[in-house]
């Protein structure tokens, strides 16, 4: 037997609703609503404790005037007029009505990045709801403004009584990309491109609520590469072989199997030492560890597309693993990138002050690039990687019994001057041909990615580092703007993230209205 199924136009249009319902409520629930709702039932008296921060991320170049979506907050579910009150903290000063943010030194006014304006009392009037308070940048943003920042709070009021009242935090700050990728080749947080062989494990970057650590492991190959166009230096690779990270009070790590042992069926992810599995609906990262949904939520562990790993903390910074498995050498590697980071201190860290490199853990610059090979190796390789390497006080890592971060360490790699890459207990890799390379890296749009995919390719012959390039390029990070808001403090939702416990009911009822329709219409 045959059924026809089609629906009245009253049902097209039930149906038709439930479905505009349900993509109005997966909107709102994945994206961010900066926008202050006074409908809200924790909105209350003027003197409600502030809400959950809600972050702006702006990047060198951007003009915020012009922003897609609006650098602005408006307020919802007002009866009348409203008044606005601005109020500073860390990073902010000014008055109700208008702010600076980002001060190039904390607790100073010097130099403010951000203007924050919101509309005055109009003489006790207040003004309309569409009215919005206003961010936008004093002069260009540009890199060395990367990690400046500052917090403030919006207090909206309805006009004339303001008998209700809602305040919220807000973070704006300056961030930026970089990461490692390949033989490790790194791109700062202030865009400087350059290469990084050593042997061990390292920061790569660190801020106060996120740090990244990284696991470099050396290569052994047959021919020793050509010199790096940064640094002059042709010297033996190396690649990552895993990550850790702290996300607020969590510590996790992707790594190898601890046994040692080749296993080419994946990486292994420990939150706070537990080894967990990583399932379509990730896992979140609450305060303390906590499993409880009422626990603040302080970031997330989420698949990507191509086996990558996306690792997102609380100001929407993304942390992106491309690993993939080494057949031949029975290893483990792994491309890492880092978008909307407010981080500032690491290998991927700024440039110190006339400086060639990042600067030290302690602020200090290592100076312009010396004249002299062997001082370039010394300062990049010997006091730059030493001060960088972690401790089995500060790592992040994993370990199997009776191993430590000093098991990763080879101090002597990459060897200055070297007349042979090969590396005892490891086959060397042979290379490929300038024309395999070119082949295997095509796809690769960005001339510099596409540079490193080829050297890769070319000096160990494993053509595999040019998939982890493609899964690389096709990711989409977030992009500044208003960044996506994970949870509210304390388990409380964060503005425009939860819906109403009614929205839920009335997409119930008109999902079996639909359902009895259909019912009824193949009874017809």
């Amino acid at each position: 037997m045959t059924f026809k199924i089609f629906l009245s136009s009253a049902g097209r249009c039930v149906a038709a609703l439930a479905l505009t319902i349900l993509g109005c409520s997966a909107a709102r629930a994945d994206g961010v609503d900066p926008n202050i709702d006074l409908s809200n039932a924790a909105c209350g008296p003027a003197t409600q404790p502030q809400q959950p921060q809600i972050t702006y991320a702006a990047k060198p170049g951007d003009v915020l005037a012009n922003a897609n979506p609006p650098a602005q907050i408006s307020v919802k579910g007002a009866p009348g007029n409203v008044f606005w009150a601005l109020s500073p903290n860390a990073g902010c000063f000014g008055g109700l009505q208008s702010i600076q943010c980002g001060p190039s030194v904390p607790n100073t006014t010097t130099d403010p990045i951000f203007s924050v304006v919101a509309p005055d009392d109009n003489g006790g009037n207040g003004h309309p709801a569409t009215v919005p308070v206003q961010i936008s940048n004093n002069r260009p943003i540009v890199n060395t403004d990367v990690g400046r920042t500052g917090i403030f709070g919006v207090t909206v009021s309805t006009a004339p009584n303001a008998d209700k009242s809602c305040n919220w935090n807000y973070l704006v700050h300056v961030t930026a990309a970089g990461g490692g990728w390949g033989d490790p080749h790194m791109t700062t947080v202030d865009g400087v491109h350059y290469d990084f062989q050593s042997a061990g494990e390292f920061t790569a970057l660190r801020e106060d609520d996120l740090e990244i650590q990284t696991r470099q492991r050396p290569v052994s190959s047959t021919t020793v590469p050509g010199p790096s166009e940064y640094t002059g230096l042709g010297v033996c690779v190396s690649t990552y072989s895993a990550v850790a990270l702290r996300i607020g009070s969590n510590r996790i790590s992707l790594q190898p199997n601890l046994s040692g042992q080749p296993d080419p069926s994946g990486l292994q992810l420990r939150v706070n030492g537990k080894l967990v599995t990583l399932t379509d609906s990730g896992i979140d990262l609450r305060a303390g560890g906590s499993t409880q949904a009422s626990v603040q939520l302080e970031g997330r562990i989420t698949k990507a597309a191509g086996g990558a790993y996306e690792f997102t903390n609380a100001r929407g910074t993304q942390l992106v693993a491309t690993p993939a498995y080494w057949p031949a050498q029975q290893i483990w590697y792994m491309n890492l990138n880092v978008y909307q980071t407010s981080a500032t201190r690491g290998i991927w860290g700024r440039l110190a002050g006339y400086s060639w490199l990042p600067a030290l853990p302690n602020g200090t610059s290592l100076g312009p690039k010396p004249e002299s090979l062997s001082q370039r190796y010394q300062d990049l390789y010997v006091k730059f990687a030493d001060a960088w390497r972690v401790s089995d006080a500060t790592s992040l890592f994993d370990y199997a019994p009776g191993t430590n971060t000093a098991t990763f360490t080879r101090a002597e790699w990459p060897r200055f001057n070297p007349e042979s890459c090969a590396f005892e207990g490891q086959t060397s890799a042979p290379p490929a041909t300038a024309e395999v390379a070119a082949q295997a890296c095509s796809a690769i749009t960005n001339a510099a990615h596409k540079a490193d995919c080829m050297f890769d390719v070319a000096v160990t012959g494993e053509t595999g580092f040019a998939q982890t390039y493609r899964t690389m390029q096709e990711f989409k990070p977030h992009g500044t703007g208003w960044q996506p808001v994970l949870a509210g403090a304390g388990g409380s939702p964060a503005p425009g993230q939860a819906l109403p416990w009614w929205w839920w009911v009335a997409i119930l009822i008109l999902l079996l209205i639909i359902v009895v329709l259909i019912a009824r219409i193949r009874t017809a």
